[in-house]
């Protein structure tokens, strides 16, 4: 019986860490470009943010993201673009930013 409360005990361990690296890496996301409107991710033009979005993996479980919203937002007097994306795997939904710094050369 001792073997089995140790295995559990061994489990337990093991998801807790997996739920604070999960935490960890959400943290970091927040903190890292286009985590927040505070610090979105530059671009030429807005016709690629969601490709760029797709081709980020879900800070969570790694996989990849689909889009579900596009959308232009006024942040403290900025015009950013606001793209939720939904995690295909975990299901995990998010905001990632940009602000799109494309030329006036038309």
């Amino acid at each position: 019986m001792a073997t089995g409360r140790r295995t559990r005990n061994l489990v337990r361990a093991q998801q807790r860490m997996e739920s604070r690296l999960k935490q960890d890496r959400e943290r970091l996301f927040r903190l890292s470009p286009g985590g927040s409107p505070e610090r979105p991710l530059d671009v030429g033009s807005a016709s690629i943010v969601e490709g760029r979005v797709e081709s980020m993996p879900c800070p969570a479980c790694n996989r990849a993201l689909a889009v579900v919203e596009h959308a232009a937002e006024t942040q403290d007097g900025v015009r950013l673009r606001r793209v939720a994306a939904k995690c295909q795997s975990c299901g995990a939904i998010r905001d990632v930013w940009f602000r799109v710094l494309g030329s006036f050369l038309n």
